[in-house]
């Protein structure tokens, strides 16, 4: 009874510190009211015990996003726009009774929101002009993830295309990761970065249709609180010195040294460095995927490397070389604040992984049962 709150509460306030982080480090209180609806929305999709409105708070939160996304990007909208139509298909699907509609639409409505090529062009626009909303819309990709692995994945069509789901979700993380080997500014790399990640997400999402239900989750907290900090940490970088060539002279590591150490961990976290939750959901994937796909999981491990390649590559280019000075600040208190919690919470995933992933594989596996039988 205890995991029926601790679980969700547990996620909730993981998803409301990525939820909130843009909206307190830009000092923004014209999007308080927004994140306030989001958190709300979040928290029922989260609590409830009926998919139905599981799904129909997911759609919401899309909806919102697609609004704030107008006066950024058509094509963010759009795709914001169709996720928020893939849950809400997968609410009235539940609602008839058709478990595999409402499979079929949950994960439409994924692929639209984790940016997974070729539906990643909504995803990649926010990463390109305004992290902060990526960030958002990533912190209630959690809750949609988290309503898939509870009413999405209790149907035998999820476990039929689980082998081909997760193939597909390792091939699309390599190309992204080589291209994030060649961009030429800091805001491309964070960009196929936020994409390559897309595809291990839809990866493990495949691998959660064979019941890899923990690991999934891991992949998609640790993605939202790693990509979190990785754009925030760009997006503060920019705001200081402007956009960042990775061809430019770099040593910026004495200028920001708080914002230089940020970066590193939260790239690192993002590609399993030991210590961090990163490390945790890399070994629970890849044990998951080796049991679906030896090819793919092999094709994960080398977009995975490649990616952390990269990012050693834009981390040397950008803050280290020939130290360079600004008359603009470090991080501010605000920022510090945000990076700090955000890597508390990736390190203490990281550290004691069981203290969460133990009670929420036993809560989904009960939820999961018990929404397979009202299906039957």
């Amino acid at each position: 009874m205890t995991g029926v709150w601790l679980v969700p509460a547990a996620i909730w306030l993981i998803a409301a510190v990525v939820l909130w982080a843009p909206v307190v480090a830009d000092r923004r209180p014209e999007g308080e009211a927004h994140t306030l609806s989001l958190t709300v929305l979040l928290a029922l999709a989260l609590f409830t015990g009926n998919g139905i409105v599981a799904y129909a708070a997911v759609a919401v939160s899309a909806a919102l996003h697609a609004h704030a996304a107008l006066k950024w990007d058509r094509a963010a909208t759009v795709a914001m726009a169709l996720s928020a139509a893939g849950a809400f298909l997968a609410a009235i699907a539940l609602w008839r009774g058709n478990g595999e509609l409402a499979f079929i639409g949950s994960t439409a409505a994924m692929a639209m929101r984790v940016g997974l090529v070729p539906f990643h062009v909504g995803t990649a626009r926010l990463a390109d002009r305004f992290a902060g909303l990526q960030t958002q819309q990533l912190a209630t990709t959690v809750g949609l993830m988290v309503a898939h692995l509870r009413f999405g994945v209790a149907v035998p069509l999820a476990y039929d295309l689980a082998p081909l789901f997760v193939r597909y979700g390792a091939v699309m993380t390599l190309a992204p990761a080589l291209m994030a080997m060649v961009q030429r500014d800091l805001r491309g790399f964070y960009r196929n970065a936020t994409v390559m990640h897309g595809g291990m997400l839809f990866a493990a999402m495949g691998a959660a249709g064979h019941g890899h239900l923990a690991a999934a989750l891991m992949v998609m907290i640790t993605t939202a609180l790693a990509m979190a900090g990785v754009g925030l940490m760009v997006s503060a970088l920019e705001a200081r010195v402007g956009a960042v060539s990775l061809n430019g002279p770099g040593g910026y590591v004495r200028a920001f040294p708080r914002l230089a150490a940020a970066f590193l961990i939260f790239g690192g976290s993002g590609v399993a460095m030991p210590g961090t939750a990163g490390f945790i959901a890399d070994d629970l994937m890849l044990h998951a995927l080796w049991e679906e796909s030896v090819i793919g999981t092999l094709l994960i491990i080398v977009g995975s490397a490649t990616l952390a390649i990269a990012t050693l590559v834009a981390y040397s280019k950008v803050f280290l070389g020939r130290p360079v000075s600004s008359l603009a600040p470090d991080l501010t208190v605000r920022e510090r604040w945000v990076a700090v919690l955000l890597v508390v919470l990736l390190v203490w995933l990281g550290i004691t992984p069981g203290v969460l992933l133990t009670p929420a594989d036993s809560y989904l596996r009960a939820v999961a049962e018990v929404s397979m039988a009202t299906l039957r």
